[in-house]
């Protein structure tokens, strides 16, 4: 498991650089905590069953001209779910979650009408370990220059 886990944390943190007007770079981190509740990032090389990863989407504005209408999509890769709440962004954005590989998203807490005990409609949330993407939509333009980074953590099954 560790080594499949390696391959998977080494395939999205390269795959995802690009080059042009924007740039993109996603980091990945193992979070530990120490005994006093004290949290500490290391480059994630591995990953075993029931360790933290965050995941650091990284932007970069290379053009001379402001860039608008930017979509910022993270993954959540097969064997790990998504830790509820973790995302963090310092950028005005919209955020949505997927549950069907990116086919379809919606704000949280995402819900569906399933038949209770009873056989009536009943609205149920849908738990965050079943999403399969997150992405936020950036409100503003992106400057020349400017960097923007988006966060969100998972946990290894």
């Amino acid at each position: 498991m560790k080594l499949f886990l390696s391959i998977l944390l080494f395939g999205v943190m390269s795959a995802v650089h690009a080059e042009g007007p924007l740039t993109s770079e996603m980091e990945t981190y193992l979070v530990s905590t120490n005994k006093n509740g004290q949290e500490t990032l290391s480059p994630a090389e591995q990953a075993s069953p029931g360790d933290i990863i965050e995941y650091r989407l990284i932007y970069t504005n290379e053009a001379d001209q402001p860039l608008s209408g930017l979509v910022i999509t993270g993954p959540i890769p097969a064997n790990t779910e998504y830790l509820e709440k973790s995302a963090r962004t310092e950028v005005p954005a919209s955020f949505t979650v997927s549950i069907d590989d990116g086919n379809t998203f919606e704000q949280e807490p995402v819900t569906r009408t399933k038949a209770g005990d009873d056989g009536q409609p009943q609205n149920v949330t849908v738990s965050p370990s079943d999403y399969t993407q997150v992405r936020w939509q950036p409100k503003g333009s992106l400057q020349p220059d400017q960097v923007q980074e988006y966060r969100y953590r998972v946990k290894v099954q």
